[in-house]
């Protein structure tokens, strides 16, 4: 009976947890943030929502065997795969370089961002929102917060920079 007993009480931390699911935002019109790494139904939705660019910024040991995949997947979609591998508190010359791939892009882009979590890819833009798309600090912030930028050593590097700015 003892041991039914501890059976019972014991199952769910033996059960192990769902992986948080990875959901694809519009952050703005045209700008993307996945707040994961890509999954089979992220190339459907690639193909559905007409994403022109697909940008990641996880580094290479983040990437996996699917991960080394995703360059061909996105390009057999049509789509321009780009990879830029971005730190978890990314020194201002990263900001510097995303911002200039940002606003290289031709015009009417649709633009896919991500990394393992969401987080340095709502960091990676969040600068670009500010300085180039003319959101408030405070509400590019948050807007990116919400996204998936959770790390504290990102958000301030993110302060820093725009700080500077």
């Amino acid at each position: 009976m003892l041991a039914l007993t501890l059976a019972l009480l014991l199952q769910p931390a033996l059960v192990a947890p769902e992986p948080p699911r990875t959901v694809l935002v519009e952050l703005r019109p045209g700008l993307f943030i996945l707040n994961g790494p890509p999954t089979t139904d992220l190339y459907k939705q690639v193909k559905q929502r007409h994403i022109t660019h697909v940008i990641d910024f996880r580094n290479d040991a983040e990437l996996g065997p699917e991960g080394a995949l995703e360059n061909e997947r996105v390009q057999e979609l049509g789509s321009v795969y780009m990879r830029y591998a971005l730190a978890e508190a990314p020194p201002a010359p990263d900001f510097v370089s995303i911002r200039a791939i940002l606003q290289g892009l031709p015009a009417g882009s649709r633009v896919l961002v991500h990394c393992a979590t969401g987080n340095r890819a709502a960091a990676a833009v969040c600068p670009w929102l500010v300085l180039d798309r003319g959101m408030t600090a405070p509400e590019a912030l948050q807007t990116c917060r919400q996204a998936g930028m959770h790390a504290v050593r990102t958000d301030e590097a993110v302060r820093r920079y725009l700080g500077t700015h």
